[in-house]
């Protein structure tokens, strides 16, 4: 009779429950633990490689690695690129959307870029710590557009604008607009 009795009174808690719309409290389940991204030396030089594609608050963050050159005492030496002061790319290392491969001067610094399958623009540049534009601007003279295709070579270097880069196979001869400031071409 006790064990019928404990049935009744939980079946009878259980239509209440479903009634008043209410739901029994369960335990709250716990947040996935998120791992902080492993940052280890890539095999082509002093880029960082980041395992995830996503930084941690208080993490620091790859891309100020994309460093300015030392500024000089007379600000009519220092390089541009469009008005802008030259960065030096910083390779975060292969990533979804940009598994290419980098090359790399003698010093370690990203040069160009060769696209691999599934390559995204806009995601290279960000790999490299250029951005979009930059690559729009280096790429300018010797591409037209954006469209990727596996073994272009894109140009990072901003002072071989005029001899590095192909697209799909060929080489466009684009006029920058006048007064587009270029640093010394190599």
């Amino acid at each position: 009779m006790g064990m019928r009795r404990g049935r009744a009174v939980l079946a009878v808690c259980a239509v209440g429950l479903i009634l008043t719309g209410c739901s029994p409290t369960l335990p709250a389940a716990q947040p996935p633990v998120t791992a902080r991204p492993e940052i280890t030396r890539a095999a082509q030089g002093p880029a960082l490689r980041i395992e995830t594609d996503f930084a941690l608050p208080g993490d620091p963050d790859p891309c100020q690695a994309a460093r300015f050159p030392e500024v000089l005492s007379d600000p009519g030496q220092i390089e541009q690129l469009g008005g802008a002061t030259l960065a030096v790319p910083f390779d975060r290392g292969p990533m979804p959307n940009a598994s290419g491969e980098t090359i790399v001067d003698a010093t370690g610094v990203p040069v160009a870029y060769v696209v691999a399958e599934n390559d995204v623009f806009s995601t290279v540049g960000a790999r490299l710590c250029v951005g979009e534009q930059w690559l729009r601007w280096v790429n300018f003279a010797r591409r037209d557009g954006e469209a990727l295709y596996v073994g272009d070579t894109l140009n990072i270097d901003a002072h071989t604008i005029l001899s590095v880069g192909d697209q799909n196979g060929s080489v466009s001869s684009n006029e920058f607009p006048e007064g587009f400031v270029l640093p010394p071409q190599r």
